[in-house]
């Protein structure tokens, strides 16, 4: 089973609003990094964008590297995944961009599901996990 980090995983992973959704998420990071995590380069891209404003970049990118460190899989966008994000966005033109290449990755990568809370991604029909 694989697993793609959709950006609210990893705010909520280091952001948590209360003790039960940090208990939650840490519970189903431990899942998601022993069975296989991939996350999008778009995905760091957002996240350093969001978390830096609130505790700086280098903050920000230590906790992407720590990710990595426990096993995460980073996945670029390359030209397969452009093509697959670029059908997705003509075909659900009221979809961000970012959410079609993190779908795009997921469908390129045969992944179980994308992490993930954004109702977006079921409407474009992938199966998504969240807390």
């Amino acid at each position: 089973m694989t697993y793609v980090a959709d950006t609210r995983l990893l705010l909520t992973f280091w952001f948590p609003p209360n003790k039960a959704t940090k208990n939650a998420i840490i519970k189903l990071m431990r899942t998601a990094l022993a069975e296989g995590l991939i996350v999008p380069s778009i995905v760091i891209t957002e996240y350093i964008k969001i978390a830096g404003k609130r505790i700086g970049l280098e903050a920000s990118e230590t906790h992407i590297r720590s990710l990595m460190a426990s096993g995460a899989m980073v996945r670029s966008i390359n030209g397969r995944i452009a093509f697959t994000a670029g059908k997705l966005a003509l075909k659900y033109p009221n979809i961000p961009i970012a959410d079609t290449l993190i779908a795009a990755v997921a469908i390129e990568e045969g992944a179980s599901y994308v992490i993930t809370d954004d109702e977006h991604f079921r409407r474009m029909g992938l199966r998504t996990k969240w807390i």
